[in-house]
């Protein structure tokens, strides 16, 4: 979907000139209810610099001022040589505190989830996978390729593979609307125990761009991960590529255990 550009009609507020608040604090509050109202929605562009001078009669001193602490807040964006944007809320995804899914994370916070499955198949096991599921080489495992979106915005692109040998009815089943974990708890009597992450930052590919409507070369948030069950046996490799425009992690940090 297109950028919209935003002219006067939706601009409302004024500033109070007799008043001890700083223009800048006056104009940030007003762009800031805009977004809270939904009047300016995330990805649209806002009114130019100059545009804002004229509009609010405020020096450009000000008005980057407001800007830059809407950015500081997360709320906008800028881009050089295209403007500035109303900022889309980044999808905080918990990954320490319990080993749980996209789907359960995503709808927990209120988001409606779509997956959109680009290939899902029983082949041999990819050679950098079979260490992590503990598996010999020319083994199988089900392999699920998706894009998996928060409220209509492309949020990963995640690859995950799973031991054929417990999980081969998972290549049959729609997992279009489904949880994977919930699955393999209610299908599979799957118990998760925990497991072990490592991220890193990419740059996308032109394949990696197309799957989450981004650019070539924006940064991505690259997870690998292995799962395993309550009795330690591996039972899940992926790899997932998030936007690093939108995704974000929170992770607990525990002081060490005295004695």
């Amino acid at each position: 979907m297109p950028n919209r550009t935003l002219d006067v009609e939706p601009l409302t507020g004024a500033i109070h000139r007799a008043g001890s608040l700083p223009y800048y604090v006056q104009l940030a509050e007003i762009v800031r209810d805009q977004i809270r109202r939904g009047v300016w929605r995330p990805g649209d562009l806002l009114p130019s610099e100059a545009d804002l001078c004229s509009m609010y009669d405020i020096s450009r001193t000000a008005v980057r001022q407001a800007l830059d602490e809407l950015v500081a807040e997360g709320l906008v964006e800028k881009e050089k040589g295209r403007g500035s944007f109303v900022a889309h809320p980044r999808t905080a995804q918990f990954i320490v505190q319990e080993l749980r899914g996209f789907f359960e994370e995503m709808t927990s916070r209120g988001f409606d989830v779509q997956t959109r499955i680009l290939d899902l198949e029983i082949g041999t096991v990819p050679r950098h996978v079979a260490p992590g599921l503990g598996l010999a080489k020319g083994a199988e495992v089900v392999s699920i390729d998706r894009v998996r979106s928060a409220d209509g915005t492309p949020i990963v692109h995640v690859v995950t593979h799973l031991p054929a040998t417990r999980f081969r009815e998972l290549a049959d089943m729609d997992l279009t609307q489904a949880s994977l974990y919930s699955t393999l708890s209610a299908r599979f009597g799957l118990i998760p125990g925990g497991g072990h992450r490592q991220i890193d930052a990419v740059g996308a590919t032109r394949d990696k761009a197309d799957l989450l409507q981004i650019e070539v070369g924006a940064p991505l948030l690259r997870m690998t991960a292995v799962n395993h069950d309550v009795e330690g046996r591996p039972f899940e490799y992926f790899r997932a590529w998030y936007r690093g425009d939108v995704a974000s992690f929170d992770i607990q940090v525990q002081a060490p255990a005295t004695k």
